[in-house]
């Protein structure tokens, strides 16, 4: 039987202000993996590499932008800006590709984007 745990999003008192872009970040990040080992399941691998590179990117930089607000960095502004622009390059990456999996990771993308640009003007 698969039991799922109680896990807290936040341990602080009041939770984390960002707690709706880390999420949407963690997302991200996901997504951007199983797009990415879809992508490399594809015929057309070679005319996807710059759409891999950037799903790499992309979901590096979710990962860090997640850790640095979760700690509350005095950095985490910058690093959400520049994850608000590899998002949207990733989504345009995507974008050229008709597949489901990259219409999906365009949507999270461009989300996460807008998230990261709303965190960033806080």
């Amino acid at each position: 039987m698969f039991t799922t745990m109680n896990i807290p999003t936040s341990i602080k008192q009041g939770g984390n202000p960002h707690q709706n872009c880390i999420d949407l970040c963690v997302k991200c990040a996901q997504i951007c993996q199983e797009c990415l080992t879809m992508c490399l399941q594809e015929e057309d691998v070679k005319s996807r590499i710059n759409c891999i590179k950037a799903l790499q990117d992309c979901s590096e930089i979710c990962s860090t932008a997640a850790c640095f607000m979760s700690r509350e960095s005095s950095n985490a502004i910058e690093i959400c800006n520049a994850c608000a622009d590899i998002c949207n390059t990733c989504a345009t990456e995507c974008g050229m590709f008709e597949d489901q999996h990259c219409k999906s990771c365009v949507d999270v993308c461009k989300q996460c984007a807008s998230e990261c640009r709303n965190m960033s003007n806080m």
